[in-house]
């Protein structure tokens, strides 16, 4: 089973933004709507530093994902629907990981090899088809599409790089 590879796809999806507000910029922009975004999205660095990196901390993956819910919501209308393709693939990833018995947060034990409580190797590997048909979803160009997008305006608008740390 290649858990270990999806997962690494997962965390550097997120890792997109682990790196924001590094300009220190007022994060003032075209509409105060997108000075209190550009704030959050700074803000953000808090919540997603800790995926980014060789070992994420996936116990704080349930933190990042209520980020990204929020900044999905606040999002202005030029990344709207990107924040929406990005926050509707991680809800489905949390939706399919709770149908299989599994949270964000037993992604950091398996990684290493350890089991969930009340889970054996064998029920592991039985979910192993639909552990990587669920991260495969996140191989959708139309994520990396959105991810993209969204690291491009939060740099001409917001003023933050979030390709660096």
């Amino acid at each position: 089973m290649r858990t270990t590879a999806v997962l690494s796809s997962a965390v550097l999806a997120t890792a997109l933004l682990a790196g924001c507000g590094s300009s220190g910029d007022s994060g003032k922009s075209e509409s105060s709507s997108s000075g209190d975004y550009c704030q959050q999205l700074k803000a953000a660095k808090k919540d997603f530093s800790s995926l980014n990196g060789t070992t994420p901390d996936f116990a704080k993956f349930d933190q990042a994902i209520a980020t990204f819910h929020k900044l999905a919501g606040d999002a202005p209308s030029a990344v709207a629907g990107d924040w929406e393709t990005l926050d509707g693939a991680f809800t489905t990833l949390q939706k399919d990981l709770a149908a299989d018995g599994l949270s964000l947060k037993d992604l950091g034990p398996i990684t290493k090899g350890q089991m969930p409580p009340g889970m054996t190797q064998a029920d592991l590997a039985a979910l192993g088809p639909k552990l990587q048909a669920t991260f495969a979803k996140l191989d959708d160009p139309r994520f990396t599409t959105a991810g993209k997008n969204i690291e491009k305006h939060a740099k001409s608008v917001c003023h933050v790089d979030l390709t660096k740390g």
